[in-house]
C-alpha cells in the first residue's frame, strides 16, 4: 500500500527542544542541514522528504556509525 505525502510527512514531531536533551551541537549541526535544504532552493514538501529519507538512511546506516 502506498503512503500518502501527509502520512509520510508526519514522522517529526517536535515534543521536546533538542538543545535541552542532546545539547547545543545537534542544533548547529540542524541549522547547517537547513541552510544546505535552503541552497538547494527546494520546495516544503521537497526538504520534509529529503530529511525523511536522511533519517531513514541514518537509521539504516546505525549500525555502521559510532554510538557513544
Amino acid at each position: 500500500m502506498a503512503m500518502t505525502k501527509d502520512e509520510y510527512l508526519q514522522k517529526f514531531t517536535r515534543e521536546k527542544e533538542v538543545r535541552n536533551v542532546f545539547g547545543g551541537l545537534s542544533v548547529e549541526a540542524g541549522n547547517k542541514v537547513v541552510e544546505v535544504l535552503k541552497k538547494e532552493d527546494l520546495t516544503y514538501e521537497e526538504a520534509y522528504a529529503a530529511l525523511q529519507y536522511a533519517y531513514n538512511k541514518l537509521k539504516f546506516e546505525s549500525n555502521f556509525l559510532k554510538v557513544n
